[in-house]
């Protein structure tokens, strides 16, 4: 079975192309100013309902921990996610036994 090659580019087809870019009225190659829409303020949150976040951005001071978070997880074939979240759990737990 012979390979395909890819096919020349047909000459009357690209200008074909070009001639039509360059028949287009300016009007057209303008776009239009986005109409302004009324600024509008946040629904305000609910009595007794908080806005907590359901992501964290973590930076690490400690690579070596976060070294040993990604080694076990390859070892023990966990998410980094779920480990984290585990690690999380039984430290709080450790913390406020105190």
């Amino acid at each position: 079975m012979a390979i395909a090659r890819n096919k020349k580019p047909d000459p009357n087809a690209i200008a074909a192309f070009g001639a039509a870019a360059e028949a287009r009225s300016d009007d057209a190659a303008t776009p239009a100013p986005a109409k302004a829409t009324k600024v509008t303020k946040p629904s305000p949150v609910a009595a007794g309902e908080d806005q907590r976040p359901k992501s964290s951005l973590v930076r690490w001071t400690d690579e070596d921990l976060r070294d040993r978070l990604i080694d076990y997880s390859k070892r023990e074939r966990y998410s980094l996610q779920h480990l984290m979240i585990e690690a999380l759990k039984i430290g709080l737990d450790q913390i406020e036994k105190r």
